[in-house]
């Protein structure tokens, strides 16, 4: 049955127009075994080097190192920050050429004596379970393929985000050894690096591949002509790259750009954001995606990363860009309103004239998004995985989980898999709320049915359609306004009425009068650091994380329908107060009310004062 329905959504995907990624070659032989099969990878390397991934793997990420990209008043784009975020959780991975490697498929075993293994994934490596990368070196290759991507899956609960995201070719599922130590059940993904382009576009050493892993590239010259980086290091000047970013630059319309760009293809994987409420790509914050030119043809923009869909933490639209919309039915927002952050390439191939995107989104729809097709697929695909993420979620004697190296972040039970898959809406270990899968599937279809108004399935289109959800595991992270998450905002309140001084600027030149005593104060206890901006410590029983900022990590107490702190206070060291030198003691606090250019402000029983360097603003 699994069989089946793949080739029903590789139809589908051909429907789409999306079979001009991988041009007219077949997936390769390695995914078209493993469609019914869980693949078993079996990696040996010495002793001491599992100790040292063991170890590293254990520290999770190390947030000290992101104390010196804080946002300030010259750098306020939140998509440079992650950039330069996503650049140190990628350095100085461990990684080993010791290492070998047996791959057990439908009863065939290959072996590899020359492997490179190591650490791979970025925010990923936060979770307690980690991720690994694999490239097969000696010119040999697994069924056509070099290199690999293991990954947990760890953001989401189902396991089934990334095989439903329409690239089928990309993905499979597969188990993980390292010295016969079973560490558990993970999606294996295709890389595309120059190797994967030399398989499929018979195109060895390609110059033309660009990836952009770092966040705000909209295509333009100016985000992407650095921001995008040449796959092959060999490869100095971009002189290609530049004309083909500044021909789109220039470009007035679709036409101007018909003969080098792909803008079909474009147009498909902005509709499969859309749909899957996207917010790890293109559309919000501009990664995850590589551009390619084969020879004799147009640019292509080849997407990657697949676990941030289908309605998982949607809510990262707000968090990205303070959206105003109040509406947290993120499956009902219009495209319009969802393509929050406008682009000149979504201005001239849609916004100008929508008709060709509208007919790709409704034949995306008619041919692969709807409940007709892919609830059967979730059910076979589920049922499939089931023994596998049981086993992923029992622990041994001891307590411990396969393959959890490190406790930084929480995990997700075996209920809330069963229910996530269907319609229940769970919390998130990340941010927020992860919608039921079959739940935002069926949402979607009906808000674009009517919205298009397409002649669609009128079993799901009946709002009697009879479904379950599970209340003992339901999230209610959803029932939070946005503007009650946001923390950040209690650095611009104002004091009280009362204790307001008169407007000034002379906060710095005022100097103490005799009868003023300027005290240094002793550093205050306090048990979070939440505490430091007016908000309380969450229970002790009390540890989902909601939202993380630089005040920590962030839970929300239900009984008292507010925001509390999880990340515990370290007191740091005494020093000296910087704003005794202007006349002003030290708060005790960390709210600030103003900044200027010495530093930041707070205001406490009628008087200004320096917010401690220690405050983690």
């Amino acid at each position: 049955m699994l069989t089946k329905i793949g080739i029903i959504l590789l139809f589908a995907y051909g429907a789409l127009g999306l079979s001009s990624f991988i041009g007219n070659t077949k997936r390769a032989e390695l995914f078209e075994l493993t469609d019914n099969e869980v693949a078993k990878f079996r990696i040996k390397l010495p002793e001491e080097e599992f100790a040292i991934i063991k170890e590293e793997g254990s520290k999770g990420i190390d947030k000290s190192k992101f104390n010196s990209l804080r946002l300030s008043d010259d750098n306020q784009d939140i998509n440079k920050y992650l950039s330069e975020v996503i650049k140190l959780l990628t350095a100085d991975l461990f990684k080993t050429k010791n290492a070998t490697m047996t791959v057990e498929i439908n009863g065939t075993t290959k072996s590899y004596k020359k492997i490179t293994f190591g650490l791979g994934g970025g925010s990923s490596r936060n979770y307690a379970k980690q991720g690994y990368n694999i490239k097969i070196r000696g010119n040999k290759n697994l069924y056509g393929r070099t290199q690999f991507k293991l990954r947990p899956d760890s953001r989401e609960a189902t396991y089934l985000r990334s095989k439903l995201d329409f690239h089928l070719f990309l993905l499979i599922y597969a188990t993980l050894y390292i010295n016969d130590e079973y560490m558990g059940f993970y999606v294996l993904l295709d890389s595309i690096k120059l190797r994967w382009i030399e398989a499929v576009y018979d195109d060895p050493d390609s110059t033309s591949l660009y990836e952009c892993k770092s966040t705000s590239n909209q295509l333009t010259v100016e985000s992407s002509s650095e921001g995008c980086v040449n796959a092959n290091d060999e490869v100095t000047d971009n002189t290609e790259w530049i004309e083909f970013l500044t021909t789109l630059d220039n470009a007035k319309s679709p036409e101007d750009i018909e003969d080098i760009f792909d803008i079909d293809l474009f147009l498909n994987e902005i509709a499969f954001e859309f749909l899957s409420g996207s917010w790890d790509h293109y559309l919000y914050f501009g990664h995850n995606y590589d551009v390619y030119k084969p020879k004799n043809d147009k640019w292509k923009i080849l997407y990657n990363d697949f676990d941030a869909e289908l309605g998982q933490e949607v809510v990262y639209i707000e968090r990205a860009f303070q959206n105003a919309n109040k509406n947290r039915d993120y499956y009902s927002y219009s495209f319009e309103d969802f393509a929050a952050r406008k682009t000149h390439l979504l201005d001239i191939l849609i916004f100008q004239n929508t008709t060709r995107f509208d007919n790709i989104l409704k034949n995306f729809v008619t041919n692969a998004f709807n409940p007709t097709i892919l609830f059967p697929h979730i059910d076979e695909l589920k049922e499939f995985i089931r023994p596998y993420v049981e086993l992923d979620k029992t622990p041994d004697e001891n307590g411990k989980y396969p393959g959890r190296l490190n406790e930084k972040s929480g995990d997700y039970t075996f209920a809330q898999w069963e229910a996530n898959c269907e319609f229940t809406t769970i919390d998130s270990t990340e941010l927020g709320n992860a919608y039921g899968l079959k739940y935002w599937i069926l949402q979607k279809y009906r808000y674009v049915c009517k919205a298009y108004n397409m002649d669609c399935d009128p079993v799901y289109m009946d709002e009697n359609y009879q479904y379950t959800i599970d209340k003992s595991i339901e999230s209610q992270a959803f029932l939070i306004p946005w503007e009650e998450r946001n923390k950040n905002t209690i650095t611009t309140q104002q004091p009280p009425e009362q204790q307001q001084p008169e407007p000034t600027t002379t906060v710095v030149v005022v100097s103490p009068q005799p009868t003023e005593s300027i005290i240094t104060p002793e550093v205050p206890q306090y048990n979070c650091w939440a505490e430091l901006i007016g908000y309380p410590c969450c229970p002790s029983h009390n540890k989902i994380v909601y939202s993380h900022d630089e005040n920590g990590d962030w839970g929300y107490d239900y009984k008292t329908n507010q925001w509390c702190g999880i990340t515990p206070f370290v007191a740091p060291t005494e020093e000296e107060c910087w704003s005794e030198i202007y006349g002003y003691s030290c708060c005790k606090g960390c709210i600030i009310y103003e900044s200027d250019e010495n530093g930041k402000w707070g205001y406490k029983n009628g008087k200004w004062c320096g917010i401690p360097s220690y405050c983690p603003v």
